[in-house]
């Protein structure tokens, strides 16, 4: 957060991390019954980066989906349970952009530092250009500390981009989030061709049991569109109508889910809500 004093900074993360618990209490999870170090990294998130404001600006459109849906003005009515799916994988879909399960702080911060970058436009150039870019004070230290996760330096920036989602996996599973949630977190890049731990088999079934959640259906879907419709909306700004065009070229150009019903559903609710719901 340049320019923001720390103490700033870190009433910024508290406040956010409250307006997180009060979301997650809605669909029934204290968030600090969660293993300590999942709120340590989201509050890591909520301080250096938007992430998490990211994941409170979706919930607001999800909830105005669902809201949509209970007045008949879409399809059948949500139930309890894909409501806390959507809601708690957009909370910690990102949560892998504080870096691998085993990293410790000080790696946990660079990675997240990493990602508050952004508009980096040359996806293709090495993490080592990367940081002598735009870190240019201290770039062989933080190529140090890079390689010290044990990672490869030399790696393009968009592999490292999609590492996270199997960081997510790997954090929330291991953080005790609940098990119906974590394909949602996990799978919100998989039209980007990202499947972790390739969790979602050919047929749609998961490759192993997540509770009463044994399918990727329209609950993942809506938390993959209402991540690429933030996205496009605050990091690309996009208008509304533009993001949504966007959606619908994206999803219907894909091989594999390029007439899928509940994607391009999904689409419409968002369409109808997004605009209204959002504060982008």
């Amino acid at each position: 957060m340049t320019g923001v004093s720390s103490n700033d900074a870190e009433r910024a993360s508290e406040a956010t991390i409250a307006s997180l618990r009060a979301i997650c209490r809605e669909v029934g999870l204290d968030l600090d019954a969660l293993s300590p170090f999942v709120l340590e990294r989201m509050r890591l998130l909520a301080e250096v980066t938007k992430t998490a404001t990211d994941g409170a600006n979706i919930v607001r459109i999800a909830n105005a989906v669902f809201a949509r849906a209970d007045d008949g003005g879409s399809g059948r009515p949500w139930s309890a349970s894909e409501r806390r799916i959507v809601i708690l994988g957009s909370i910690f879909a990102d949560i892998g952009k504080t870096g691998p399960l085993d990293a410790d702080a000080e790696g946990q911060r660079l990675v997240a530092e990493m990602f508050a970058v952004e508009g980096v436009k040359d996806e293709a150039q090495s993490v080592e250009t990367f940081f002598r870019a735009y870190f240019p004070g201290d770039a062989d230290e933080r190529i140090r500390r890079f390689r010290a996760l044990g990672l490869d330096a030399s790696m393009s920036m968009r592999y490292f981009w999609n590492l996270h989602t199997g960081w997510t996996f790997e954090i929330v599973e291991a953080g005790g989030v609940p098990r119906e949630v974590i394909v949602a977190a996990a799978t919100h890049h998989l039209l980007d061709h990202i499947n972790p731990h390739h969790v979602v088999e050919d047929d749609g079934r998961f490759s192993e049991p997540f509770g009463e959640n044994v399918a990727f259906d329209r609950a993942e879907k809506l938390v993959i569109v209402l991540d690429k419709y933030d996205a496009l909306r605050r990091r690309a700004a996009l208008t509304h109508e533009a993001a949504i065009a966007w959606l619908r070229s994206w999803v219907s150009r894909h091989e594999r889910y390029g007439e899928d019903a509940e994607l391009f559903a999904a689409i419409a609710d968002v369409e109808a809500v997004g605009e209204r719901a959002s504060p982008v």
